[in-house]
């Protein structure tokens, strides 16, 4: 019997079920999407000329999705912080979104307070922690993200939460922008892929699984573009901290001005490395040109090279479908890799180390 056709498997590699709470993604989206419908917000909509949004490693996938999506849901700036500070034009006019699954993330924590004495209309995306405290005794909108929906416990695994979330608040801020987002179809999408990819399925019928077997013990280097560059950003997360694995992304069409001329050395790449490129029949001919020739390129170099595109023609559904798709393979990767897929022992060291 195939490794991941052993259900005995998951459960040693698995004890806390961290593939429990990525089944739930459909429900997390709903959960956040509503809660972020009906918080009461403390500012004038109309009066927010830029967006900030602050949180780390597993707290700010949500926001990288969103900011590939720009086109679709964005009526204004809207800039990533993964520090202690906001950034130097942050005012009264910036609304400062903090997003901490934990709500204990002191990076998230030191921007609230920065928020304040800049005196920025403020969010709060949490599930508890100081963060929700803050944002109660503060009487900022929270909108507080339901556990119950992630058993696991893990914050990487609680992502939809975060992802309906902001889709929620940001359409309260751009209402033109609910034609492109269709919530029973974004749902529908993520329970057909999680149905296609369960582990339930065999090998022989489960391309998430086969990826995974391929990839056992390889270095990953991911190319996305256009609105699946978030994926892109997510996944690399997901492979770092649930499959134990090196992983790097880049985005086209940048990626081809310098990355092609980099393979060379160390010559060991090419025996501890693999291409995983996704497209789109979405993206603009010019970049599904691209991809072909780099794919071209790489292959010219010996090195291995997948590509993967989803299925949805929707460009939103397209980005449920590939984040489903990318983050059970990743799940499963951990499992043929022998690690616990929901523990971070490296990252918990270090910031018992820095208190």
């Amino acid at each position: 019997m195939n490794y991941l056709d052993n259900q005995k498997n998951y459960r040693l590699q698995d004890p806390s079920n961290l593939y429990d709470s990525l089944s739930r993604f459909g429900r997390q989206i709903e959960a956040g999407w509503h809660n972020a419908e009906f918080v009461n917000l403390d500012f004038e909509l109309s009066k927010i000329n830029n967006i900030v949004f602050c949180g780390m490693g597993g707290s700010n996938l949500s926001a990288e999705i969103i900011k590939s999506l720009a086109p679709f849901i964005l009526s204004c700036p809207f800039e990533i912080i993964s520090n202690y500070r906001l950034p130097s034009f942050a005012d009264k006019k910036t609304l400062v979104i903090l997003s901490s699954y934990s709500g204990n993330t002191e990076e998230v924590i030191s921007c609230a307070q920065d928020a304040s004495m800049r005196s920025c209309p403020v969010v709060c995306i949490t599930s508890g922690g100081k963060l929700k405290d803050l944002a109660r005794n503060q009487q900022l909108p929270l909108i507080e993200l339901d556990e119950k929906y992630n058993p696991s416990g893990s914050p990487r695994a609680g992502v939809c939460l975060s992802i309906g979330a902001i889709i929620g608040l940001l359409l309260r801020l751009n209402q033109s922008a609910k034609k492109y987002f269709d919530k029973k179809e974004i749902i529908q999408t993520i329970d057909r892929m999680i149905d296609m990819v369960n582990p339930l399925k065999d090998t022989q019928e489960n391309p998430a699984k086969s990826l995974a077997i391929k990839h056992k013990g390889l270095g990953i280097v991911f190319f996305s573009a256009n609105h699946l560059s978030g994926v892109g950003k997510l996944f690399g997360n997901y492979l770092n901290e649930t499959a134990k694995t090196f992983s790097v992304n880049f985005s086209l069409p940048d990626l081809d001005h310098h990355l092609l001329e980099g393979l060379l050395f160390p010559t060991s790449l090419k025996d501890d490395l693999s291409f995983l490129v996704l497209n789109s029949d979405a993206f603009p001919e010019i970049i599904q040109r691209r991809i072909h020739i780099t794919r071209d390129v790489l292959l010219k170099q010996k090195y291995r090279v997948t590509v993967i595109k989803p299925e949805a023609t929707d460009p939103i559904l397209q980005v449920f479908e590939s984040l489903v798709f990318l983050v059970i393979f990743s799940y499963y990767l951990g499992i043929v890799n022998k690690v616990n897929p929901a523990i971070n022992p490296w990252v918990d060291y270090l910031k018992k180390e820095l208190h």
